[in-house]
């Protein structure tokens, strides 16, 4: 098959839906790491949705430094010096309200927590921008490493599957060689599923402690070396002999992985088991997907719906990093 055709978003898409059970526990690693960094760092979701709002916005500042120097270095070596060198644009409250998904009045509460901690720079009346400071800077490239690490896991797990010979090594030095241009779509991407999960859960921290729960069971059936109906989204059915409950987890576990404090992972834990989304095993107070085998459309994040959603909008990024990758 031509590899224009198999990069090609529509492609993807349907690739990604036959095979998603392959890609799906690489991918569910990248968003965890990517949800729990920014949460340890800004201390709540959404302050960090926020600010991957403005470093969006700065990456593509950045890049347009490509549109008069064609040999413009957008590498991750020299983001701290690029950062500092160009002229962002000025955003208001309402607009960055409007980009999160978050209700205004919170966008500005948060805005004001943010510019005390100095993650956000305040120019002026309702002007701000991001301006990530040197004493940040060890830290923030560490992160950043390792997020580049899970992209280039889940693009090479993409990569496989479309029988396109792309080594991990090369797409990890691709991306840090392109930093801004990468980073620009993977922020806007990401601002766009947690946009997505704001609507539908009103809250980002079920996202990130649901993610938990999503990823030891995809460890665990893995372990069991299920096929769960070949990988296929059209015709997701669980195995009859599939027991959730084997795959648990403790509050306290997914307090360390994630940085949200144990008594609030707990009631948030108990709200989805009151919510039908996990159950909790009443002796080891440890908690498990639930997944109704008769409505396995339903949920949200993790059933039928919920990953065709998570593709739809995953799908036309991977389209832009393949091209990119392969140019």
């Amino acid at each position: 098959m031509d590899t224009d055709k198999k990069i090609s978003e529509d492609f993807l898409k349907d690739i990604l839906t036959k095979n998603f059970l392959k890609i799906m526990p690489v991918f569910y690693e990248m968003q965890s790491t990517f949800l729990s960094g920014i949460y340890k760092r800004y201390g709540n979701l959404e302050g960090a949705n926020i600010v991957i709002y403005f470093a969006k916005n700065l990456h593509l500042e950045i890049l347009r430094k490509r549109e008069d120097d064609l040999d413009f270095n957008l590498s991750l070596d020299k983001f701290w010096l690029n950062h500092k060198n160009v002229q962002q644009p000025q955003h208001k409250v309402i607009n960055v309200s409007k980009n999160t998904g978050l209700p205004k009045e919170t966008t500005r509460r948060k805005i004001i927590e943010l510019v005390k901690k100095k993650h956000i720079k305040k120019i002026e009346k309702n002007q701000l921008c991001w301006e990530p400071i040197d004493f940040y800077k060890d830290s923030y490239i560490k992160i950043i490493d390792e997020e580049i690490n899970y992209l280039s896991k889940f693009i090479f797990e993409e990569t496989k599957i479309l029988n396109i010979d792309v080594p991990f090594n090369k797409i990890q030095k691709e991306i840090k060689a392109n930093f801004s241009f990468y980073w620009y779509h993977y922020l806007d991407v990401q601002l766009r599923y947690m946009r997505n999960w704001q609507d539908e859960l009103k809250d980002l921290e079920l996202l990130v402690i649901i993610l938990q729960c999503i990823i030891q069971t995809m460890n665990y059936m893995a372990k069991k070396k299920s096929n769960f109906d070949q990988n296929s989204l059209k015709n997701f059915k669980m195995s009859k002999n599939m027991e959730f409950k084997d795959a648990n987890i403790s509050a306290t576990s997914v307090s360390e992985v994630t940085g949200i404090p144990r008594a609030t992972c707990i009631r948030k834990l108990e709200s989805l088991v009151k919510d039908h989304a996990l159950r909790k095993d009443l002796s080891s107070k440890r908690y498990h997907l639930f997944l109704d085998k008769n409505n396995e459309e339903e949920n949200l994040v993790y059933g039928r719906t919920g990953v065709k959603r998570t593709i739809e909008i995953f799908s036309n990024f991977s389209a832009v990093v393949l091209r990119a990758l392969l140019r």
